[in-house]
């Protein structure tokens, strides 16, 4: 009788012999799940940190588009392929990349292949992203765009990229109107946050790994200086034509010009602070809308002058009208023709 019920359980099938844990086991320690969010669904969480180090991921860019160059709004617009090579199957750069200098992105083709024995993930981004124009040389500026690519839950000890600098460039076909493109550089860095995030492990810092995609721009400037600077051009004329007119006769025309002059040149100030951002720094334009404004000036103080000496002294308000008109041209001409010639 015993033989038989040992056989019986030694033929017993592996499946019969699991049986369901009852309704009150616990979870097994060190085993936790991530709170839902407020939509129910769980957010994705950082890649674990692995013994042998953090993940090394190679990133790339194949950048399409450059659009709509928007001083005055400090943006610019952008179309690029990303991917990713890695060999961790609990990382997903899909969830927790993101363009951390975008305003606004839209992610398509989000796409993982695993044939070719490392996991290869792609996606396809359209961004409005940050700038700070640099427009000290105004309207011959160079400009460094930058797309930066960040992790935005694991840090170093976790992830680090590693730009696929060789396979990363600018499509051919890209090309934006008024500037020439001259360069594309990818590179990663890692960038210190001073902030612990609230990470009971750190004591002050964090860092996390980026990849920043620089492109070097120039402007294409002769025609943007011609166009929007001419109201300064026609207020300085303006201004210089008051000192060929007779006083005697005449001195009522002049009052009007130089009168003009300061709504030709006000006027183009208003349109040219519509177009840039504000800026620190004394920049080509404030050259030129500052000696535009000094010539107004020197042709107002001549009228003040011819007003006071024309009947008393003649030939010394012809010679201080004539000596004002050479330092308006001269000091316009000059400073301006070299402002130009530096910045170009």
């Amino acid at each position: 009788m015993l033989l038989i019920v040992a056989l019986a359980q030694f033929a017993m099938p592996s499946w019969a012999a699991t049986e369901a844990a009852p309704a009150g086991t616990a979870t097994p320690p060190g085993t936790v799940s991530p709170p839902p969010a407020s939509d129910g669904t769980t957010p994705p969480a950082a890649a674990p940190a692995r013994p042998d180090g953090p993940t090394e991921v190679k990133v790339g860019m194949y950048l399409t588009q450059l659009l709509d160059f928007d001083m005055s709004k400090r943006s610019y617009y952008a179309s690029f392929w990303l991917w990713y090579l890695h060999d961790n199957p609990d990382y997903d750069p899909h969830a927790t990349v993101e363009v951390a200098n975008a305003k606004s992105d839209s992610v398509k083709f989000a796409s993982l292949d695993t044939s070719k024995g490392i996991r290869w993930h792609q996606e396809k981004h359209g961004a409005v992203l940050a700038e700070d124009w640099e427009i000290t040389r105004f309207p011959f500026d160079r400009q460094k765009l930058v797309i930066m690519v960040e992790d935005g839950q694991s840090d170093t000890g976790r992830i680090r990229f590693v730009a696929d600098s060789k396979n990363s460039r600018i499509d051919p076909a890209a090309t934006v109107p008024g500037w020439t493109i001259e360069g594309f550089d990818l590179s990663a860095q890692d960038v210190t946050y001073n902030t612990s995030y609230g990470d009971p492990t750190l004591s002050e810092d964090s860092v996390y790994s980026r990849v920043v995609a620089t492109i070097t721009v120039k402007r294409q400037g002769i025609r943007l200086l011609c166009s929007l600077f001419v109201g300064f051009g026609v207020a300085f004329l303006l201004a210089l034509l008051t000192f060929f007119l007779d006083f005697d006769s005449m001195a009522g025309s002049r009052i009007g010009l130089c009168a003009a002059a300061v709504f030709a040149a006000v006027g183009n100030k208003y349109a040219l602070d519509g177009y840039l951002p504000p800026a620190s720094t004394f920049t080509l334009a404030d050259v030129i809308v500052s000696t535009t404004f000094a010539s107004i000036l020197l042709a107002a103080l001549a009228v003040v002058l011819m007003q006071l000496t024309h009947k008393r002294a003649p030939r010394f308000a012809r010679i201080a009208n004539l000596l004002l008109c050479l330092a308006t041209f001269a000091g316009y001409i000059g400073v301006n023709g070299y402002a130009v010639a530096s910045a170009a």
